[in-house]
Order: C-alpha cells, then sequence, then structure tokens
C-alpha cells in the first residue's frame, strides 16, 4: 500500500513564543560563489553538503544533535523541526511539560506534543544552538533497525536554498545574500517557475495536473504525489472514475483513518517540464493540509535534481533519468 503523508505541524498558544524564537545559527565553513544573473554584491555561499540517505521514501541525513549523530529526515511539509522519543531519551534531553505543540495532517485529528531543549543541532558546518524542538513518536526504524532521529523541517531549512540531488544522494544547503535573483551552477538544461513561501516557511509550487493548474505543497515527508478529491475532479479524475481506481485505507495524524484512491493521471507539469504518468493518492478530503491542492513528494522528486530558493522564491529543475 502507499505511504501515506506525515503530519505537518502548528503550534499551540502557550508554546507559541518558545518555538518562534529565533535559534541562533552558526556557519563554521562554507563554499562562496558568485551568482552571474544578479547585482554584483550577489553571494551564494554552500554551508553544508550532506549525505542522503534514501530509506523508504525519506531523505535521511546525518545530524549531530548535542554532540551524538543521529538520522534524521528533510521534511519542508513540517514547519517544526523534531525529535523522536528514542533520541530524546537516549540523549537525556531536558523537558517542557508546561507547553506543548499541536499536530495536524491528512486525517486532520490533532496530537499534543511536549518540547525538549537541544544544546545544540548541526548539519555539517552549519550549527543551531538553544533550540527547543517537539518530541514525537516516528515509529520508523531504519536499515539498520536503528530508531529514526526525527525530523529536519521549515523552521531550519528555510534559512537556505535548497539543492536536492536525489540520484547522486546529497543535500545542499546554501546562504544566498544581495541577491534579487539566483540560478543554479548545474550545467545541464535548467527550468524555473515562481513559487509561494508562505508565512509558514512551507513552499507551494504551481503545477499542471491534467492541463489544470493546481498548487501543491512541496513536501520531502511525503512519499509521492497526492491530491484532494476536489483537486483530482477539476484535474478530470471524475468519481466515478475514482470508484473504478484502486482504493486505499490509510492513517494519518494519530493513527486516524482516511480513505484513498489511487489514481494516475497522464500529464503533470512542472517549471515548463512534462512529467508523464503521474500516479497519485486522492485523498477523499476537500482540502490536504496546509490548505493546497495537495503535496509534492520524494518519488516525483526522483526524477531530477531541484533547488529550492526560499530567499528568491523560485523552484528550479534539472530532469534527469530515474536510478
Amino acid at each position: 500500500m502507499p505511504r501515506v503523508p506525515d503530519a505537518a505541524m502548528i503550534l499551540r498558544r502557550p508554546a507559541l513564543a518558545i518555538l518562534a524564537r529565533v535559534a541562533r545559527l552558526a556557519v563554521l565553513a562554507c563554499v562562496t560563489l558568485a551568482a552571474g544573473q544578479a547585482r554584483a554584491d550577489c553571494l551564494m555561499n554552500r554551508v553544508a553538503q550532506l549525505p542522503i540517505t534514501l530509506w523508504r521514501d525519506k531523505l535521511y541525513v546525518p545530524v549531530v544533535v548535542d554532540g551524538t549523530t543521529v538520522m534524521m529526515f528533510i521534511d519542508t511539509g513540517a514547519a517544526v523541526t523534531t525529535v523522536s522519543k528514542e533520541t530524546a531519551e537516549s540523549l537525556h534531553l531536558p523537558r517542557d511539560f508546561d507547553n506543548t505543540v499541536d499536530v495536524f495532517g491528512v486525517g486532520g485529528k490533532e496530537s499534543h506534543l511536549y518540547i525538549a531543549h537541544t544544546q545544540s543541532l548541526m548539519l555539517g558546518a552549519v550549527k543551531v544552538t538553544d533550540k527547543p524542538v517537539p518530541i514525537a513518536a516516528f515509529g520508523e526504524l531504519l536499515a539498520d533497525g536503528s530508531a529514526a532521529g526525527g525530523l529536519v523541517g521549515a523552521d531550519i531549512l528555510s534559512h537556505f536554498d535548497l539543492d536536492i540531488d536525489i540520484n547522486h544522494r546529497q543535500l545542499g544547503l546554501w546562504n544566498v545574500a544581495g541577491c534579487d535573483e539566483v540560478k543554479p551552477d548545474w550545467g545541464g538544461m535548467t527550468s524555473s517557475s515562481d513559487i509561494t513561501v508562505a508565512p509558514s516557511r512551507h513552499v507551494v509550487v504551481p503545477v499542471k495536473l491534467g492541463g489544470v493548474s493546481v498548487n501543491l505543497l512541496l513536501d520531502t515527508g511525503s512519499p509521492g504525489l497526492v491530491v484532494s478529491t476536489r483537486a483530482a475532479a477539476r484535474a478530470g479524475a471524475t468519481p466515478e472514475m475514482l470508484e473504478e481506481s484502486r482504493p486505499l485505507r490509510g492513517h494519518g495524524v494519530n493513527d486516524a483513518a482516511f480513505s484513498a484512491f489511487l489514481h494516475i493521471f497522464p500529464r503533470l507539469e512542472v517549471a515548463g517540464q512534462v512529467f508523464g504518468d503521474a500516479r497519485a493518492v486522492v485523498v477523499n478530503s476537500g482540502r490536504v493540509d496546509m490548505g493546497g491542492d495537495g503535496l509534492l513528494g520524494v518519488e516525483f522528486l526522483k526524477r531530477g535534481r531541484f533547488w529550492v530558493s526560499y530567499s528568491t522564491s523560485r523552484f528550479f529543475v534539472e530532469r534527469q533519468s530515474v536510478e
């Protein structure tokens, strides 16, 4: 059965001041390049190059939490970086039992998570200090049988431009300063489109599904393409067609059950490039997650190399063959 997306996070009001506080972020080393298309003072600094471990359609990278390396997955669809219960317990992270975080997502049911305090989180040369993080039960075991360490969310990722290259198992974090526009120097044929970076730091990508414009949340924590029944209908998948599609039962936030269908759309267009045979999980709800039409997940990101520019609100695509 296709896997369902992870929940996005919102905050209970008592915890808002704590988690919204800007943690201290330092860069210990970087590679500096000039962006050819921008003004003279535009600089692009690669501050981290992290190896990706692709496991069960999640992008795991090594993160050093209070001096101990754990594997956490990159999740642009999650507002807040979160550690697993196993990580919080094994590292004896101090707990804050006076504040909680609300979680919601596909399935819609909320859960309240307690908060731990970390002295430092390191992604390569990027160091985040004094950061409170929610504690969640992920129930995810890695290939070696160890528990997943948690997820790195948009509260950290959105400080950088992201260079996501799944086929070569690499994630680049780039600091971009003084740039009106950027263009990655990949050497191949690259196309781009505008994106919307929401106040929550979620990234919304405009695409065409079945020739119809829809807005999808870029979610590297989701295994594949997810669309709402409403968006699917606009893209030509009628209720009668969905009834003939493969039915699915999924579980979302707090193990809340929901119904879905597996449907193949003949055409998906992103940044002016056409990707055929877009297999999607169509969720039986009016709107999905953060108010968009669906989720654009890892299965799509395997088809190329992608640059997510939080700094200039652009999305770059370079087609690659899927390995």
